[in-house]
C-alpha cells in the first residue's frame, strides 16, 4: 500500500464575478533568505516589525491573487513514495519522545463579526443539500477497514463561528508550476499552522520554498468573511526540508507567520479577528479527534468538510493513521481533540484539552478506496517550530 502527499490535481471552473477586471496584479515580491540550523526559513524582505498588510494589496487581496488565479489553483501533484510500507504498532509510540508540551486554544475579541467579501463567484453552487453530479461520496468505511464519519460543517453558517473559523483555505504559487491550495489553521494570534509540503519541495534548502501565502479563513464559496491575509516569513523542519518531498515525513509542518492589517484604525492580527486552536503534542494516538479542510474532491472544496475518527496506531516514521474519504485540498487541515465549546455542566476526564491540534493533515493512500489520511507526530520538533515562530516577532503568540 502506497502513499502520497494529500495533494492529487483537480481543477474546477468559476465565473469571475464583476469586480475581476479592477484587479492589479502585482509584481513579484523581493526574498531574503537566511540559512538556519535547525529549520528552514524565509521571510519577505519588505517585512519589518511595523509592516501592515494594504502597501501591495487592492481591495484588501494581495495583488498577485487576481480572481483568475485564485479559480484556478489547485491541489499539486507530488511523488508517490514507492517505498511507504510502513510496519503498524497500535499501543507503542514509534519514538522514544513521550514528553507532552501544550498551547491553549483562544478566541477572537469581541465585536468581530463576519463580513463577507466575495472573491470570485463559484460556476456551481455547494450550498444544496445534494452533491453536484460526478464527486466522489463520503463513506464511513473503505478497504482499510477503519472507521469514520465524514460531512459538511453544519450548518453552513457554523464554519464563522469558534473554533470552526480559525480553518481556513490557503493559496499558493509554486516557482514555474503555478498556483495550488492547501488548508491551514490559525495556530496563534499572528501565526498559522499547515503541511511542510504547503510551504515547501522537501528539497533544495531555502530555495526550495514557495511563493505568494495567502491565507483566507472560514473561506466558503469564494467568499472571504474574515478578509484575506499575506504572508511576512515561514518556517519548516529540517526533517521536510531535507527529506526529499516523499511521504510518510517525520515532521510534515510548517508555520507562516501573517501581516498585520489595519483595520477599524488599529493594527489587527489574524488572531483578534478569528481566534486560534491550541496545540499539544505527542497526542495524535490513542486518540479520536476531528479532522478540518478543504477537500476537492468534496463539495469541490468550496466548503469546509470535517471527519471525526478514531486513531488507527502509530505507523512507520513517526506517523499515525485514521480513517477518512477526504482527498487534495485538505493538506495542512487540523487534526483537532475535544473539538467544539463546552456546555453548562460539563465535566471534562484525564484529556481536558479544548480545540487543541495534535496532528496536521499530511498523506493519504494512493488508491481511493482505501479512504484514510495519515499525520506527522507533533513531538519535540513541533515544539522547537512554534517557539522559532513565538520568537520571531513580539506579538506572535
Amino acid at each position: 500500500m502506497t502513499t502520497r502527499n494529500h495533494l492529487p490535481k483537480t481543477a474546477s471552473a468559476y465565473r469571475l464575478v464583476a469586480l475581476a477586471s479592477s484587479f492589479v496584479v502585482g509584481c513579484a515580491a523581493a526574498f531574503a533568505f537566511a540559512n538556519v540550523a535547525t529549520a528552514a526559513t524565509i521571510s519577505r524582505s519588505n517585512d519589518d516589525a511595523g509592516a501592515i498588510a494594504g502597501v501591495d494589496r487592492v481591495f484588501g487581496v494581495p495583488t498577485y491573487w487576481t480572481p483568475e488565479r485564485m479559480q484556478n489553483a489547485v491541489p499539486r501533484d507530488v511523488p508517490v513514495d514507492e517505498a511507504a510500507a510502513a510496519s503498524f504498532d497500535s499501543d507503542a509510540d514509534s519514538s522514544g519522545d513521550r514528553s507532552s508540551a501544550s498551547g491553549p486554544a483562544g478566541r477572537p475579541l469581541p465585536g468581530m463579526r463576519p463580513n463577507p467579501t466575495q472573491l470570485f463567484e463559484p460556476l456551481a453552487s455547494v450550498e444544496g443539500p445534494s452533491l453536484a453530479s460526478g464527486l466522489e461520496r463520503p463513506a464511513a468505511r473503505g478497504t482499510a477497514k477503519y472507521h469514520f464519519t465524514s460531512s459538511r460543517i453544519l450548518p453552513a453558517s457554523g464554519d464563522r463561528v469558534h473554533p470552526y473559523r480559525a480553518v481556513g483555505k490557503l493559496f499558493y504559487t509554486k516557482p514555474g508550476g503555478g498556483d495550488f491550495v492547501c488548508s491551514a489553521t490559525v495556530l496563534r494570534p499572528r501565526i498559522i499552522l499547515t503541511a511542510g509540503h504547503c510551504v515547501h519541495s522537501g528539497r533544495n534548502g531555502n530555495s526550495g520554498f514557495f511563493r505568494n501565502f495567502m491565507f483566507v479563513p472560514a473561506y466558503r464559496n469564494g467568499a472571504a468573511p474574515f478578509g484575506t491575509w499575506d504572508w511576512g516569513w515561514v518556517t519548516t523542519t529540517t526533517t521536510w526540508s531535507t527529506g526529499g518531498g516523499s511521504v510518510p515525513n517525520a515532521a510534515d509542518y510548517a508555520i507562516i507567520e501573517m501581516r498585520d492589517q489595519r483595520i477599524g484604525g488599529r493594527n489587527t492580527k489574524i488572531g483578534d479577528r478569528t481566534g486560534w486552536m491550541g496545540w499539544k503534542t505527542n497526542a495524535g494516538h490513542p486518540n479520536h479527534f476531528h479532522a478540518l479542510g478543504y477537500p476537492v474532491n468534496l463539495d469541490k472544496g468550496q466548503r469546509l468538510h470535517q471527519v471525526s475518527a478514531q486513531s488507527q496506531g502509530n505507523f512507520g516514521t513517526n506517523t499515525v493513521r485514521y480513517g477518512s474519504d477526504m482527498r487534495g485540498g485538505s493538506s495542512g487541515g487540523p487534526i483537532v481533540q475535544n473539538l467544539g465549546q463546552r456546555a453548562t455542566g460539563q465535566t471534562f476526564g484525564q484529556n481536558r484539552g479544548l480545540n487543541q491540534i495534535v496532528g496536521v493533515i499530511s498523506s493519504i493512500p494512493t488508491g481511493k478506496a482505501v479512504l484514510y489520511s495519515s499525520t506527522s507526530r507533533l513531538d519535540s520538533r513541533f515544539t522547537t517550530l512554534v517557539n522559532r515562530a513565538c520568537n520571531h516577532r513580539a506579538g506572535n503568540c
